[in-house]
């Protein structure tokens, strides 16, 4: 009888538009509640009054979503920046775009470097500290700022690397205009804020990199190689601004000026991808997406089951920049667990392993080290080759900026192209194995899914590519000991010292991940890149100690690198032998 009553009153309600409150017991208002839930009215009510509320009537059940959102703080509200998926898609792809091309500030120091040594009169060793603690920077504050983008997202990353890029950039532009050659330790403080910078550049590579291949892990290498040849391209796209009129001075740089900007920018790019840099949901295939036209779940719900459903493929796969997807993609990590080559190594194993790890460290340092110092000193150098400023400018029409730019114009392009064209020519060089199911899986579940064959013969090993590079490398420093006179010939070691570093920053890390697997490849590669920060102080510091002069206060003629080109050239070339010889032994 109840049940009568309430399926009778429920049609009642659905045909009355002008009711506005009930009055039910309890067993009938739960009985009316029950059956309407089993049976929905077919003719909602089309008329409602102004002081009704849409869609809040006692029987229907209540709007989590509205709760929710009535409940969120405002600050929450503006942080949360709903877009549909193609403007989200569009604005993520941005702010990788624009924080990778601010990325490297550290590596402009070509372009100011000299004006803020003239400027505060310091000594060689003391420009090279500064520059050098950029360079730390960049290396030492990797594994942390790595592991709280790991944890907390690239958002975060971002955030940091904003905070990090406006204190060391202010703080190095308030220092230089405040601070005269008389100050005491004037080059320690702008050390450390050389090193925020530093961070700043690390914080904002991690936070693009693992945006770029948590949003799009179909595309694993398109995904990095952009992000990577933007920030390659992040030192000559700074400098470019290093020309406008308002940044020059007296027929140069003011540096305080033009690093103060770049404390302006930095952070505005960064505080942009704190916003918007947001990690895209990989859409369901047309397969799995839900079928119903409706009925079971609405629009809204199928688009949060799609997003929890790519978030759980994320997190059973622990995409972040360690994975597999850096060096050989999830088909290595495969390769390796199938053919139980999945060795564990930690922290203690790789610093055990005294032939391995320790002497891959060293001879990468040996390589690129003089690198790094060319990178860091290439304005010193340059400098080193000009008689004096004023007499460049009663000879040419090039000033010194404009000259400095060049080179590091030179370096950041030829590193970038040279990136690319390496990692096609490896894959063509010595192809990796092909991956073909399995037959014998069929009969024995026990037997791995796949088997691994080589389908392509091997041309050049990668060891033997890298310790061509190695000689390459090592021959630019021979002809800048011997045959090298001004700064034309100077191009020859900005090119070349650019494209062989870009090589070998490509086929190290594809050898590390070769030897200790993809698995372990972010920890292996962290520690052994810090060889490479090791390497970058001692050749820097060796350049400034050997280009002193005796009684000037600037060193000129090729005198002031000759010996320190010889050693890098004598270091590239023991460092390449090496590496070949410890590749074929680790067959690769």
């Amino acid at each position: 009888m109840n049940r009568f009553i309430s399926i009778s009153l429920s049609f009642f309600i659905s045909r009355s538009p002008r009711v506005t409150t009930w009055c039910f017991t309890s067993e009938t208002s739960y009985t009316l509640r029950a059956a309407m839930a089993r049976s929905p009215p077919r003719h909602p009510a089309t008329v409602t009054y102004d002081t009704e509320r849409p869609l809040s009537t006692p029987l229907d059940p209540p709007d989590l979503d509205a709760i929710l959102r009535s409940k969120r703080s405002w600050r929450s509200t503006i942080l949360s920046l709903d877009f549909p998926r193609p403007v989200q898609t569009a604005l993520t792809c941005l702010s990788i775009a624009l924080s990778a091309l601010q990325a490297n500030g550290v590596y402009c120091w070509g372009t100011y470097g000299p004006v803020v040594v003239r400027k505060l009169e310091l000594e060689g060793t003391e420009g090279q500290t500064i520059v050098i603690g950029g360079v730390l920077g960049v290396y030492l504050m990797a594994a942390p700022l790595g592991s709280i983008t790991d944890r907390y997202g690239p958002r975060v990353g971002s955030l940091l690397s904003a905070v990090l890029s406006a204190i060391g950039y202010l703080s190095f532009s308030t220092i230089l205009t405040r601070c005269t050659p008389e100050t005491p330790y004037v080059h320690v403080y702008l050390t450390v804020a050389y090193f925020l910078v530093g961070a700043a550049t690390v914080g904002t590579y991690f936070a693009c990199l693992t945006c770029a291949t948590l949003s799009f892990p179909s595309f694993p290498t398109l995904s990095l190689s952009l992000p990577l040849s933007l920030i390659g391209l992040s030192a000559l796209v700074l400098s470019s601004f290093s020309t406008l009129p308002i940044f020059m001075s007296d027929g140069d740089l003011n540096a305080a000026k033009f690093i103060y900007f770049l404390g302006i920018l930095a952070p505005a790019v960064n505080l942009f991808g704190f916003l918007f840099m947001r990690v895209l949901p990989e859409p369901l295939p047309e397969s799995l997406k839900f079928e119903g036209g409706g009925d079971d779940l609405d629009e809204d719900q199928d688009e949060e089951a799609e997003e929890e459903m790519s978030r759980s493929i994320g997190q059973l796969l622990h995409l972040d920049e360690h994975t597999p997807l850096l060096i050989g993609g999830p088909e290595a990590a495969r390769e390796e667990i199938e053919e139980g080559k999945n060795e564990i190594w930690g922290v203690k194993e790789l610093v055990g392993d005294w032939k391995g790890f320790w002497i891959f460290g060293i001879l990468l340092a040996l390589v690129i080290g003089p690198g790094e110092m060319v990178f860091s000193s290439i304005g010193s150098i340059l400098t080193s080759l000009l008689p004096s400023t004023i007499d460049l400018l009663n000879a040419s029409t090039d000033n010194p900026l404009a000259l400095r730019n060049k080179h590091v114009y030179l370096l950041s392009l030829s590193s970038t192209i040279s990136r690319l064209v390496t990692g096609l020519l490896a894959d063509y060089l010595s192809p990796p194995l092909t991956h073909l199911p399995n037959p014998k899986h069929r009969t024995d579940p026990t037997a791995p899914t796949h088997v691994f064959v080589r389908t392509k013969k091997v041309k050049l090993s990668r060891s033997a590519f890298i310790g061509l590079c190695s000689i390459v490398l090592s021959a630019v420093f021979a002809y800048c000991v011997f045959g090298l006179e001004g700064e034309k010939g100077l191009s020859v070691l900005s090119g070349g010292v650019g494209s062989m570093y870009g090589a070998l920053f490509t086929l190290t890390p594809a050898i590390v991940s070769h030897h200790f697997g993809p698995t372990n490849f972010g920890l292996a590669w962290g520690m052994i890149s810090y060889f490479a920060a090791v390497g970058s102080v001692v050749y820097s510091y060796l350049y400034a100690l050997l280009s002193t002069p005796g009684t000037e206060t600037e060193c000129h003629g090729t005198d002031c690198f000759r010996a320190t080109f010889a050693v890098c050239g004598i270091s590239c070339l023991i460092g390449g032998l090496g590496l070949t010889l410890l590749g074929r032994r680790w067959k690769v």
